[in-house]
């Protein structure tokens, strides 16, 4: 019987891990063996899959960044379809990142591939640009995605669509040390604590830290006794101390390793975040949530035409209102962050009210797995499909 050969390509740290999940699942569904390939990060990395191809440039985002990024963009497009024609792998995953993924596989059709593309999380096509949908199609064989009101955007096209759930919520959020975070840093029980998430961009970064290290300036002075509690990933924890060198006032927040964070989310009593996965993940720990965002300019233009719902935050989408304050672009300043996570930190009710209200809306968000596979995790759903796939050719 011959071994499947499956390469799998992330571009950027959250996809990298995605990767790093998939591979541990196929690994354990498959006992006759499998032979994988990777470009990718840390987290393949970990997973034995080590890449020659360094992604960290293509962690990207926004229309002005990408543009002075296209050249290099172009290269490893270049480098990673090289790649898989010499490998020739009997499919190919390429995960999230629309803008390179889709180039990639463009490349991989122009150049007779001949295995199975799978693209893994679709564009949020519900959100902007639903032309993707068809350009999607006409580049890749399968799509396995995160939401379950994706499929009727791109089976129109022809294209086979599998809902593999959402790889949030696959973890708990719940199971965080607050005592022992408290114990710690010698935190008081008394004493409030917001926990402060910057992003996993650079540019997120440093678009974010002067409004973030504004709220906290105005929270300090009208609670001086608050703590606040920062968790950061490896990838950002050099910009994140830069930040803090250029702004005095984030010169008091407690920087954390990432595997702290679940002890952050237990002890807050609310926080301030960046928009991203990480504020659903905030949700389903009940964390009150003040949410900031800030584009390059003209990217920001670009967007605001094309984004069609009316949040940014996947919870506040999901449950079409609003869970989580939003302040966005211009509205994303200290003053606006402070006084919204002021609510939650004075008031108990309101603390207490937003929680639930949180809760219930990731209730909801997780009650699209149907029975069969309700206690698989999206990951082991992932891998059955993809062997599937290779399995009906």
């Amino acid at each position: 019987m011959t071994v499947p050969s499956i390469f799998i390509v992330a571009a950027e740290k959250s996809g990298d891990e995605l990767g790093a999940k998939l591979v541990m699942a196929l690994k354990k569904s498959n006992s006759d063996g499998i032979k994988l390939g990777a470009v990718g990060g840390s987290a393949l990395a970990a997973q034995g899959l080590v890449s020659d191809i360094d992604i960290s440039p293509l962690s990207i985002l926004g229309f002005t960044e990408g543009l002075k990024a296209y050249p290099v963009i172009l290269d490893r497009v270049r480098q990673v379809s090289d790649l898989i024609m010499e490998v020739k792998p009997d499919a190919v995953i390429l995960i999230d990142s629309w803008g390179f993924m889709i180039r990639v596989a463009k490349s991989l059709k122009k150049r007779g591939f001949e295995g199975q593309i799978i693209k893994y999380v679709a564009p949020q096509v519900w959100a902007m640009r639903e032309g993707r949908s068809r350009i999607l199609a006409e580049n890749v064989d399968h799509l396995l995605t995160i939401h379950d009101f994706d499929a009727e955007y791109f089976t129109r096209h022809g294209l086979p669509t599998y809902y593999v759930g959402n790889p949030v919520f696959d973890q708990s959020y719940d199971t965080g040390n607050a005592e022992g975070l408290r114990k710690d840093y010698d935190i008081k029980a008394a004493q409030p604590v917001l926990a402060l998430l910057f992003g996993s961009r650079l540019s997120e970064i440093q678009k974010l830290a002067r409004p973030f290290a504004d709220a906290v300036a105005r929270l300090k002075a009208e609670i001086p006794d608050l703590v606040i509690v920062s968790p950061v990933s490896d990838t950002i924890a050099t910009d994140v101390h830069a930040a803090a060198s250029e702004h005095p006032a984030l010169q008091d927040v407690i920087l954390l390793g990432e595997n702290r964070k679940l002890d952050c989310f237990a002890a807050a009593d609310a926080a301030i975040a960046c928009s991203g996965t990480v504020t659903t993940q905030l949700a389903s720990a009940g964390v009150p949530t003040v949410v900031g965002y800030k584009l390059n300019t003209l990217t920001y233009l670009v967007a605001k035409r094309l984004f069609k719902p009316d949040y940014i935050s996947m919870v506040n989408i999901a449950a079409d209102q609003t869970l989580m304050p939003e302040f966005m672009q211009g509205d994303c300043e200290g003053i606006n962050l402070a006084e919204a996570a002021m609510v939650y930190l004075l008031d108990e009710k309101a603390r207490d009210d937003a929680s639930t209200a949180l809760k219930s809306a990731v209730a909801k968000m997780k009650s699209g797995n149907d029975e069969e596979t309700a206690n698989a995790s999206s990951s082991d759903r992932t891998a059955a499909a993809v062997l599937e796939i290779l399995k009906n050719g």
